[in-house]
């Protein structure tokens, strides 16, 4: 009985093995990468839901939030300080999710809504004023887009306004 070795065959099923390998691991790769990018697609999303849910949780800042919203002048001393840090931490998430949505890493089912929410939110006379403060900290783009949404603002909606004796 001749047992040859047939080292060719034996390299053939190697080559198929490796080839096979390799396709499985591109898959996986391209698994890890829609999940990775549909992550990274709700992540600016979900750092605004935190950030309402502060608001939510400390009634102290909610309460700061809506005066400061309607009249930014009036807030003093560690007030105007917590209300500004407020929004420059709303801004910046905005900024953030803006450009993910210029860049096409935004669920295109929620991308109009972002300009929705950054509508809202600058049509009220406080962050208006706040804005004028501080809107060169941020990119000169993104500080067109919210003087361009401050200046066909319409009256706010998005809270009840305060009645004249507040």
């Amino acid at each position: 009985m001749n047992h040859a070795v047939n080292w060719e065959a034996i390299s053939a099923i190697g080559q198929i093995v490796g080839a096979l390998a390799v396709v499985i691991s591109l898959i996986y790769l391209a698994r890890q990468i829609r999940r990775n990018a549909a992550a990274e697609r709700q992540a600016g999303l979900n750092t605004l839901n935190r950030w309402l849910g502060e608001i939510v949780v400390h009634p102290h800042l909610g309460e700061l939030y809506y005066r400061g919203l309607h009249d930014f002048e009036s807030l003093e001393g560690g007030e105007l300080v917590r209300f500004s840090v407020l929004l420059v931490q709303l801004f910046q998430i905005l900024q953030d999710v803006y450009f993910q949505q210029v860049d096409g890493h935004l669920d295109p089912r929620v991308g109009g809504k972002v300009e929705t929410i950054m509508r809202d939110i600058n049509a009220n006379p406080g962050v208006q004023a706040w804005w004028r403060t501080r809107s060169h900290w941020f990119t000169d783009e993104f500080a067109k887009l919210i003087n361009e949404l401050q200046q066909t603002a319409k009256a706010p909606t998005m809270y009840r306004q305060p009645m004249k004796d507040e």
